[in-house]
């Protein structure tokens, strides 16, 4: 082709028709150009239909994650929702003692109080969008910010989160002077041998102690579920916006 547009060019200077020559010579020009410009259009969206295809593959991961991670943050909100809904239990118990209370009750009453499930996302997905710079391929700025901003809101909690397992821990070794931990949890480990030495549940109930575990279980496990609260809001945007880019 190239030879073709040549040997016109050659025909053209060799036969004096300058004025035509110089109209063929703006035309192979203009030709260039639009061939330039058509090459340059195509390798675009080249580009940017392997963008999509990765955007999409990004997209999706994140997706799988998020929704594992909304599924684990319900976990724990139903578990640490327990040590809440068991204090006024454990409130009535220390106010008005039941003289035929027994160690299942009781026991009931410690394993809920006690739990110390703490939230731990898995954030594989969105750590390796962020060190490759993927995340740059996705175009909504709102779901760059949280998606940015989601380990430090996880972070936030964590506080709440040791301050509620410390309490829990400290406070074992207090619980034990009067409830043998075999009859705690022998709800949750049938093959758990039978105590020695019976629980003192009166005792426990009449201590100081166990209303201010009560207590303190019920406020750190509230301000727990405060933050958690937080996260799953974060959590349940972050898919929305996602399910709207997958869908886009």
């Amino acid at each position: 082709m190239i030879k073709f547009f040549r040997k016109i060019r050659y025909n053209l200077m060799g036969t004096g028709k300058t004025t035509k020559y110089f109209k063929y010579a703006i035309g192979e020009i203009i030709l260039v150009v639009i061939g330039m410009l058509i090459a340059i259009q195509l390798n675009e969206w080249r580009v940017d239909s392997t963008n999509n295809k990765q955007k999409q593959i990004v997209l999706k991961a994140l997706q799988l994650e998020f929704e594992a991670n909304l599924k684990q943050v319900d976990t724990v909100l139903f578990y640490i929702g327990k040590v809440k809904e068991y204090y006024p239990l454990a409130n009535s118990m220390i106010k008005n003692p039941d003289p035929d209370i027994s160690k299942s009750d009781v026991g009931d009453l410690i394993e809920n109080l006690g739990f110390t499930w703490t939230f731990n996302p898995s954030n594989g997905a969105l750590r390796s969008a962020i060190s490759s710079s993927q995340i740059h391929l996705l175009k909504n700025n709102r779901l760059i910010e949280l998606l940015f901003s989601w380990e430090d809101v996880v972070k936030d909690s964590e506080e709440e989160a040791q301050r509620l397992r410390k309490h829990q821990y400290d406070s074992y070794y207090k619980i034990a002077k009067y409830m043998r931990m075999s009859d705690a949890w022998r709800n949750n480990f049938p093959e758990m041998v039978s105590a020695n030495k019976p629980s003192d549940y009166k005792g426990l109930l009449k201590d100081v102690f166990f209303e201010d575990y009560s207590s303190l279980s019920y406020a750190f496990a509230d301000e727990y579920i405060t933050e958690l609260n937080i996260i799953k809001s974060q959590n349940k945007e972050i898919l929305a916006i996602i399910k709207e880019e997958i869908n886009d």
